[in-house]
């Protein structure tokens, strides 16, 4: 196992939440902009992903987000500009490169289980262990036509179903829409989630250095 350091405190959101929060990561982004921008609600973001302002979200608006997120990390990466990403770009972040934190994702789920047991917070979400896979893994899984190359196409559909998983999860009372509750609610869920996965990762980190 190599050792791990403070860094990933600069990388946490990066190489895990990506994959972990119960909503994907372009709607978990798109929840807190909205935050910050503020709505005439003040929902976090709701009144922007509800185009239609009918007071609810489809799986469309929820995806149509997403997709055009995808499309310009695609093109942010794309260093060669071929249109495609590489395994080197893929694992480029801000920061340096994405964290491999697959040999220790038994122990962090253990964590976030502690953490959630111990705050008795029903938002936390124990995530399972194959949301901590390596940065090989994740390219693999997205590189569906197996050319060691990931294609704007193949980074949408991976996009796409992760938004109708999250989707299915958010839509409480399965009426085919979320609403502004729900919508709170997932977002509740999506920070407390993170919030302990970053504290499991940062104890982690210390306890290699020592």
């Amino acid at each position: 196992m190599n050792k791990m350091s403070k860094k990933y405190n600069s990388l946490i959101l990066a190489t895990v939440i990506t994959s972990t929060a119960v909503i994907s990561m372009s709607q978990a982004h798109a929840f807190e902009r909205g935050g910050q921008r503020g709505g005439e609600r003040g929902t976090g973001g709701f009144e922007r992903i509800d185009t239609n302002q009918d007071g609810q979200l489809s799986l469309d608006e929820l995806t149509a987000p997403a997709l055009s997120k995808v499309e310009k990390r695609l093109t942010n990466k794309d260093i060669d500009e071929d249109g495609f990403l590489s395994f080197e770009e893929f694992q480029q972040t801000r920061n340096g490169t994405m964290t491999d934190l697959s040999d220790i994702a038994d122990e962090i789920v253990q964590c976030v289980s502690d953490i959630k047991t111990e705050t008795a917070n029903d938002d936390i979400t124990v995530p399972s262990t194959d949301k901590f896979m390596s940065p090989a893994d994740k390219f693999s899984a997205i590189d569906t036509s197996a050319d060691n190359l990931i294609s704007l196409e193949e980074l949408q559909a991976k996009v796409t179903d992760k938004v109708a998983a999250a989707f299915l999860i958010m839509d409480q009372d399965a009426d085919g829409f979320v609403s502004e509750a729900e919508f709170d609610a997932a977002k509740a869920k999506n920070r407390a989630t993170k919030s302990a996965i970053r504290q499991c990762v940062d104890e982690l980190s210390s306890d290699e250095i020592v």
